[in-house]
């Protein structure tokens, strides 16, 4: 019985050192990542415009369909990495700029921003992904330092990246985690 009393101490005690470690850290957070790929603007910015596909190409992608329209925004329901989430078109430039953004309401965990920046390089393209996003739970404020501000952005390059043949190695640009 006293193990388990000195365990169960020492859980609480664990438990409040990640969630003063998560008051700590700063819920908004700017990080910017990017890729080369030998594959024309167009075609790059075609595949990364089609939401619908993303599953195609994407395995950390269940689903992603088109939702309905709000404040004249197209919005896609996606299912990502377990969750779920509608993602508005704020801001589409073709064949250079996409701004998307997750919808959110007051009782949303996180949410923010990505804008795809697409640019011909030569005969290929570079395609930066920045994020500016908030998260509004301490411990998930850990988590993500722990993952890395940079691994969804990272994750979605390298499967844009094979989905046109090419092993890619994601370059970390920008990180500011608020502060």
């Amino acid at each position: 019985m006293r193990l388990l009393k000195k365990l169960v101490l020492l859980l609480v005690v664990l438990a409040a050192a990640v969630y003063a470690w998560g008051i700590s850290l700063p819920r908004e957070h700017s990080a910017s990542s990017r890729i080369q790929l030998t594959a024309s603007r167009d075609s790059v910015w075609a595949v990364v415009r089609a939401f619908g596909d993303y599953p195609k190409w994407d395995a950390d992608f269940k689903s992603s369909v088109k939702g309905e329209r709000l404040n004249g925004h197209e919005t896609w329901v996606q299912d990502a990495g377990g969750m779920t989430m509608t993602v508005a078109l704020t801001k589409v430039q073709p064949p250079s700029l996409l701004v998307t953004e997750i919808v959110t309401d007051e009782t949303s965990q996180w949410g923010g921003i990505w804008t795809y920046a697409i640019t011909a390089v030569g005969a290929g393209t570079e395609i930066t992904i920045t994020e500016d996003g908030w998260i509004k739970s301490p411990i998930f404020r850990v988590m993500m330092k722990l993952m890395g501000q940079h691994s969804t952005m990272d994750g979605v390059l390298k499967h844009l990246g094979a989905r046109f043949g090419e092993q890619v190695t994601p370059e970390h640009v920008k990180t500011d985690n608020g502060r």
